[in-house]
This record gives C-alpha cells, structure tokens and sequence, in this order.
C-alpha cells in the first residue's frame, strides 16, 4: 500500500468540523422491544438467529480450482502442466481479493448529522468521576490484573457527531461489547462476544449507535443474519482466534443511513509504529460499560500472521467491554476513517487485535447479500 494513515495533526489539518448540513425529516427511529413472557414468572428470549460460516477467500478458491481442474482432466491427482495451470487460476482470483486490501470499503457521511474529525467531546453537563479507578495503588499482598497502561489515556465522550456516532454499544445476552457500523445495516465486532449455539445459530444481539446512559439518540437494531470465519469462543484465546476474531453483523434496521458508516481497509505492518491510530469502546472500568470511552494516537506495535488474517499486537488501553470496537485512522483525501481491526483480547503485558484483508472480504459479502 502505497499511501500511509494520517496521524491526528494531520486530520486536523484536511478536515474542518461542521454541523449537520440539513434537517433529518421524515426519519423515524426504531427501538426493540423486549420479549412479552405468556405469563408471569416465565422468562421470554428473542429467538437466535442464523448465519453463515464463510470459508476463508484463499482456502475456498483454492478448494473451487483444484475440483475444476480435476473434472477438466479427469483425474484426482494433478501433475507437471496441470499443477501450474492451478497455480496460474488460484493467483489470478486471489488477485481480485487482495484488491480489496488497497481498495478497502468506503464509508458514508449523511448530511443529517453533524462531522467532527476531531478527538470527539464531552458534555461538561453529563461529566462524572469513574466508579471503579484500573490504576488504584494497591496494598501490599493485593494483586489486580489490568490492561491499563499508565497512563490512562481514555476519556469518556459524548459527541454524536460523524464518525463517533457509528459506534456503539452491543448488548449480548449475560454481557456487553462494543462495534461500529460499515455498511447501511452491518455492523462489526467480535466473534467472541456472539453466543455460539450448537445448531448453528447466535442468540440475539442489540445494537446501540451513540449509547450513553441508557440514551439511544439514533435508535438501536437487532439482527437477521451475521457472516463469520470462525466460531471465536472466550475467555482463553490462541493466536489463530484472534486472527479471525470478528463477525459482521446484519441489522434489522438500516441504522448506517441515519448514522453514516466507517470503511474497512487491509492493515499494512509498513504502518507499525505509526501513532495513528483510534479506539472506541464500553469498558466495564468506566462507568460500568454505560458511556462510550476513545483514545487516539494509537502504535500498532507489531503484527503477526499473514496480511490476509493477522494479529495486532498494541498497548491501547483495553478492558472487559471494549471488545468488538475498531481500530480505526483516517487516509488521504477520503472524509471518514477506516476501520483495519477489531479488538480482541488482552493480558498484562500486551492487547491484540483481528485485523487483515479478509475483515474487508466478510463485509463486501454481507454487503452483497444484504444490501
């Protein structure tokens, strides 16, 4: 990739914050309404809902190509000629993939809402201290396993303009986490805060752009669809979950076009080091996951994996709740950032990421089949 994120100076620079360009009339705003039991006593759930596990872009062309080729000649076993007539076709549609990750998905701005590429603001009115301090000094013999690098970089925010306003809180049943849209009704966050049935289904999720006490100033959605690579069951995760860590969520409503929606763009290990980069989460540390934190001038540190699925390897400060939220920065010439990760996990000494091309191949998917 030839064009590098922009750091926060740099965004300042290019883009100028204005207010909404023009009334929102006409918009109605849609809530979900909890599940009405038969009768008193007994607990009613949303049915879960059904998805579709996608192959992995390089495993299934190459799967699609060998077949082919095998019914083409007539053989299970391909020799000489034939091998590199397979090379040639599974090079040529990987091609178009890792398009993808220079190209990326573009976002969207609606002229409804107001655009503030700036570090987002808080209300003076709404200010409060935090219930539950990360980095209290403990007495000797106490023990407290954080992942809160001193210091404290997250603050709490309540600007509804663009980009903020794509994110959101995403309640799942017995937790919460976080995610940001990046289409008109998708959503993405993290596999590991989906409850993975055994017949294939998620129980149902709602999502909150904006959520803040409870207030849903854009209205929220639950689900009809979700596009994964894999099943990412927590607390413990390898390598190779991370890697992968993601889904893309299909809403109910279209809430990207009252809100607007992030891209998505391929991470480049070129950019490591760059501090370029932004999060958007609901720590349970802060206010109990009621009030959505940011913190900006984020290193990637180092990367590992492959370009198409890769861990992210950052000292962002994270704790339980932020996970599902992007990484996100800003390019040239374009007015909305791109998200190139999704958090993950944490421990003591680092935090990680999902990131990769293949985010952008799960969305483009859920795009087409779910416009």
């Amino acid at each position: 990739m030839a064009d590098r994120p922009l750091s926060a100076a740099q965004v300042t620079r290019r883009h100028k914050p204005r207010p909404a360009l023009k009334r929102a009339r006409g918009v109605e705003l849609h809530f979900v309404s909890p599940p009405v039991p038969k009768q008193p006593g007994v607990r009613a759930f949303r049915p879960p809902v059904a998805g579709t596990i996608v192959d992995r872009p390089d495993r299934a062309i190459a799967a699609e190509e060998r077949a082919r080729l095998q019914q083409l000649y007539g053989t299970r076993t391909l020799r000489g000629a034939q091998r590199k007539e397979l090379d040639a076709a599974i090079a040529a549609r990987m091609g178009e993939i890792e398009a993808l990750e220079a190209k990326g998905l573009e976002g969207y701005i609606p002229d409804t809402v107001a655009f503030n590429p700036r570090k987002p603001e808080m209300d003076k009115a709404l200010r409060r201290p935090p219930f539950y301090d990360s980095q209290a000094k403990l007495k000797r013999g106490e023990h407290q396993v954080t992942t809160i690098f001193a210091p404290d970089d997250r603050y709490v925010f309540s600007d509804t303009a663009f980009p903020w306003c794509i994110a959101g809180r995403v309640d799942a049943g017995g937790g919460h986490g976080s995610g940001a849209l990046v289409g008109p009704r998708h959503l993405l966050c993290a596999s590991h805060m989906m409850t993975w049935n055994a017949d294939n289904t998620v129980n149902q999720v709602t999502f909150t752009p904006s959520y803040f006490d409870a207030n849903a100033p854009f209205g929220n959605s639950g689900i009809v669809h979700w596009y994964a690579y894999r099943k990412v069951v927590g607390p413990n995760v390898s390598n190779d979950d991370i890697a992968e860590d993601y889904v893309c969520l299909v809403l109910d409503e279209r809430l990207g076009d009252i809100c607007g929606w992030m891209g998505t763009r391929g991470y480049d290990s070129a950019w490591n080091g760059l501090t370029v980069w932004s999060h958007i989460g609901y720590p349970g540390d802060i206010s109990s996951g009621s009030r959505p934190t940011y913190q900006g001038s984020i290193p990637i540190d180092s990367t590992s994996g492959s370009a198409a699925d890769e861990d992210l390897w950052h000292k962002g400060d994270v704790w339980p709740g932020q996970s599902g939220g992007p990484y996100f920065a800003w390019f040239d010439s374009e007015p909305w950032p791109r998200a190139c990760g999704v958090q993950s996990a944490q421990n003591p000494s680092t935090n990680s990421a999902g990131g990769g091309y293949f985010i952008s191949n799960l969305v483009n998917q859920a795009r087409a089949d779910f416009p």
